[in-house]
C-alpha cells in the first residue's frame, strides 16, 4: 500500500464539521457515536467538533428538538 492511499482527510473547518453532524444526525447516529465514526474516515479537529456539536446540541433545545440525551465532550 502506498504511503498516499492511507493519509485521511481532514474535516477541520467549522462549516464541513456542521455539515457532517448534521448528515450524520438526519441518518439516526446518537450524538456520542459521532466523533469515533468521523475520526474512522477523516482527521478530525477535536476542539472544533466539540465546539459544534455544543452548537447543535443548543439549537436542537432551543428548537424543541432535544430528547434529554446526556452529551459528553469527546476531548
Amino acid at each position: 500500500m502506498r504511503r498516499e492511499d492511507n493519509i485521511k482527510t481532514r474535516l477541520t473547518d467549522r462549516d464541513q464539521l456542521l455539515l457532517a453532524v448534521q448528515k450524520l444526525i438526519a441518518h439516526g447516529v446518537p450524538e456520542e457515536l459521532i466523533p469515533a465514526r468521523l475520526a474512522r474516515a477523516f482527521y478530525v479537529d477535536m476542539d472544533e467538533l466539540n465546539f459544534v456539536l455544543q452548537m447543535v446540541r443548543a439549537a436542537r433545545r432551543d428548537s424543541g428538538e432535544d430528547r434529554g440525551e446526556p452529551y459528553q465532550a469527546v476531548a
